[in-house]
């Protein structure tokens, strides 16, 4: 669990929640953006790639989030777990979690990432189950939300190969899926929530639309990014879902935009 050393009282809180359902968590520290060395910031961060890649520069606490999340990612590297669950101190934790990762651990065939948090709406294009009330889905839209998910080790290496320097915000890199060749998938429903305190969060923020000539820039973002996860959805829409028994037998086809029980996010969305 990300958490700045600032912020004791969410990980006695998060701490409490997790114990509660039967698992014990391990405390990552997170980076202050604003703390993070000059010389630090210029090896994760770059602005030439962030003119090219999104339609302004990123704030403070955005850039620490990222680089957070990349700490994770190298953690996972680093021990000798084949997957490792990532989450932001902000959460509510449902009590199917548990059992959702035990499912999520046990998958066969290849996977990367599974996104454990999510819209109130989604737009899935596949899904089987997974366990007992929830299933496995692949996104037709993969939203930009980074409060929980299941990282495999395969995909910590190709986000850290990747994704160093970035230039975008870790919620909405991550939508760019097929930059990475990210296998990535989700659960619905969603085992974690947005928490209470995650609209006051400094691990995530963005700075204010101030021109025109910034939301013409996020304009077309959004149009190119529509038009290149269509394009890489078609390339892998006969690809079976990683699950258990005849992929073809389990695997369903789910009309986009299906709305599903989930709590909405305010998280960062290209659209």
């Amino acid at each position: 669990m990300i958490n700045l050393a600032l912020h004791a009282q969410r990980w006695a809180a998060a701490w409490l929640q997790l114990t509660r359902v039967g698992l014990r968590p391990q405390r990552l520290p997170g980076v202050h953006g604003a703390w993070l060395p000059q010389q630090q910031r210029a090896v994760l961060y770059s602005e030439e790639l962030n003119r090219r890649q999104y339609h302004q520069p990123l704030c403070e606490a955005e850039i620490g989030c990222y680089a957070s999340h990349l700490a994770a990612w190298q953690r996972l590297l680093q021990s000798d777990a084949p997957c490792a669950a990532v989450l932001e101190d902000d959460v509510d934790v449902d009590a199917s979690l548990p059992e959702v990762l035990r499912a999520i651990e046990a998958l066969p065939g290849e996977w990367d990432m599974v996104k454990l948090i999510g819209r109130h709406q989604e737009k899935v294009a596949q899904a089987q189950p997974l366990c007992e009330g929830s299933s496995l889905v692949r996104y037709a839209r993969v939203p930009s939300l980074t409060g929980g998910y299941v990282l495999h080790r395969r995909g910590a290496r190709k986000l850290l190969q990747q994704r160093r320097p970035f230039g975008r915000p870790v919620d909405v890199d991550l939508r760019y899926w097929w930059e990475c060749g990210l296998e990535l998938y989700g659960v619905q429903p969603y085992p974690l929530r947005e928490g209470p305190m995650a609209s006051e969060s400094s691990m995530v923020g963005r700075g204010i639309e101030r021109s025109a000539a910034m939301r013409w820039r996020k304009l077309c973002q959004q149009a190119h990014y529509s038009w290149c996860n269509r394009r890489a959805l078609r390339a892998q829409e006969q690809r079976a879902l990683p699950g258990p028994g005849p992929a073809s037998a389990a695997m369903t086809t789910t009309p986009a935009g299906v709305a599903q029980r989930l709590v909405p996010h305010a998280g960062h969305d290209a659209g």
